[in-house]
C-alpha cells in the first residue's frame, strides 16, 4: 500500500514552484518518491543502529542523505526541541515546519566570525651529507 499519493506529489511540486505537474505525471511519480524516502530512512536506520541507538535522529538522516549525494537538512542539527508542523490548507495529509523571518539587517550587523589562526611552516635540514647543521631547530645531540 502506497502512502504517497498523486495530489501529496502536487502539493510539493507547488512548494518547490512547479505549477504544471500533470496527474499522470503525479501518478507516475509517486511511487518513485516513495521508494526513494523508504531508502534514505533504511539507511538512516543503520546509521542509528550503528551507534547502538534506537532512537532516529536528524543527524541520521542527514547521514544517510550525505551517503547518497542529496542536500542534508538545515536547521534541525542542534535543536532538542520537536519541530511544530503545520498542517497545508487544502491538503489533510501534508504538513511543514514554519520557517521564521530573519530581518536582513540582523544578518549583515551580527558581530564577524573570529578569524582563524594563521598557519606556518618553518622547514629545516635535519642532517645534510650526514652531519646535522648548528641551527636553532637543531638541538644539539650527544652521543653517549
Amino acid at each position: 500500500m502506497s502512502f504517497i499519493t498523486p495530489a501529496a506529489v502536487k502539493a510539493i511540486a507547488l512548494s518547490v514552484d512547479v505549477t504544471r505537474l500533470t496527474e499522470d505525471a503525479a501518478k507516475a511519480l509517486a511511487p518513485d518518491v516513495e521508494y526513494r524516502l523508504r531508502e534514505i530512512i533504511q539507511d538512516a536506520l543503520k546509521f542509528a543502529r550503528h551507534c547502538k541507538r534506537t532512537k532516529l535522529t536528524t543527524q541520521d538522516i542527514n547521514n544517510a542523505m550525505r551517503l547518497r549525494n542529496l542536500e542534508p537538512l538545515h536547521g534541525f542539527l542542534g535543536n532538542n526541541d520537536p519541530a511544530k508542523f503545520v498542517r497545508a490548507t487544502g491538503h489533510p495529509d501534508v504538513y511543514f515546519v514554519r520557517d521564521a523571518m530573519v530581518p536582513l539587517e540582523q544578518i549583515t550587523y551580527a558581530p564577524l566570525p573570529k578569524a582563524p589562526n594563521h598557519t606556518t611552516v618553518m622547514p629545516h635540514w635535519l642532517f645534510i651529507d650526514g652531519v646535522q647543521p648548528q641551527t636553532e631547530e637543531n638541538a644539539a645531540v650527544e652521543r653517549p
